[in-house]
């Protein structure tokens, strides 16, 4: 049970460390790489024949892969670390009503 909590704790602190890090000047320069990398590539990830192929691939196709990568890529290009009680807190986005 002890090395349960060791393991426990080690991740937390590494999940700690990763976030500071991608809070840093270095991290946010990392951040826009990657994702603009997965922007770029989106539409030679689509193009994969085994990831049409399986049923996740086939998911993704029908939903919109490419926007949801990119929007993926988007949050964490984005991503802001805040404090821990705004982490939590959902945001509201209020879009206008679309025109006929």
């Amino acid at each position: 049970m002890e090395r349960i909590r060791d393991l426990a704790e080690r991740a937390d602190l590494a999940a700690e460390e990763l976030l500071d890090f991608l809070d840093s000047p270095a991290g946010r320069r990392l951040r826009k790489v990657i994702a603009g990398a997965v922007i770029v590539s989106v539409p030679l990830i689509m193009r994969v024949p085994g990831l049409k192929r399986s049923p996740l691939g086939r998911l993704v196709a029908v939903t919109g892969g490419s926007a949801i990568l990119i929007g993926i890529a988007e949050a964490i290009r984005d991503w802001e670390r805040g404090e821990p009680s705004k982490a939590r807190s959902r945001s509201v986005v209020d879009a206008p009503p679309a025109s006929s």
